[in-house]
């Protein structure tokens, strides 16, 4: 049987062929691979990768981040994660490029998009809630903007069109349409119109019954 096989050389030669081929394929596929974030730029990345690649070096490369325009990450320098591959080129939806996607093949490194990873060294955090965070802290609001929640290490504030409402240290600031007045400030026990509190003031004009008063006036 051996000899046979040696006299048909074709077989040998085929079998390795075949072999070197999907070799060839697998290698030009996508690598999913673990990297680090070393530049940020908005919702691109440029990403090195944590891999031992001495013998074969691995270039840097700018790729989109995993995510949409309804929720943003704050990616920072120094980051860890792993590159997700497509199928084919992802230049015409992220902008990293244009034209239209093909299954014509791409390099494996061309056509990968950065996800980030979690790590057992990440802050301690309630696993049963939603937990959003950033160096800055966070931002909620509408597309348009009128409607805002900013919270940082300073202050809370909510925002509805020309309605302002900050919590800081000194208190909570109204500024906007306050049930008539147009600005109030609560520190402590609270005070609106600048200098009036709220459980002790007095108004002029009083009336008895369901008759109104004047704005506060001490």
């Amino acid at each position: 049987m051996a000899n046979n096989f040696s006299k048909l050389w074709i077989q040998k030669t085929q079998n390795d062929l075949a072999i070197k081929r999907a070799g060839q394929a697998i290698q030009s596929t996508g690598r999913a691979l673990p990297c680090r974030v070393v530049a940020v730029n908005g919702s691109i990345v440029t990403v090195a990768f944590e891999v031992d690649s001495a013998t074969w070096p691995l270039p840097q490369i700018t790729i989109p981040k995993a995510e949409s325009q309804w929720i943003r990450t704050p990616t920072q320098v120094g980051d860890f994660g792993v590159t997700v591959p497509a199928d084919v080129y992802l230049g015409g939806v992220s902008g990293l490029g244009g034209g239209t996607a093909n299954f014509a093949q791409r390099g494996n490194l061309s056509a990968l998009q950065f996800m980030p990873i979690a790590s057992k060294n990440f802050s301690s955090v309630d696993p049963n809630a939603a937990y959003i965070s950033g160096p800055n802290g966070a931002v909620i609001q509408t597309q348009d903007g009128t409607a805002k929640i900013v919270a940082n290490e300073s202050s809370i504030t909510l925002t509805f069109g020309s309605t302002v409402v900050t919590i800081d240290g000194s208190g909570i600031h109204f500024t906007g349409a306050v049930t008539g007045n147009s600005t109030a400030t609560f520190t402590g026990e609270g005070t609106f119109n600048g200098s009036h509190t709220v459980s002790a003031h007095t108004h002029g004009g009083v009336q008895p019954g369901g008759g109104t008063t004047a704005p506060p006036t001490g």
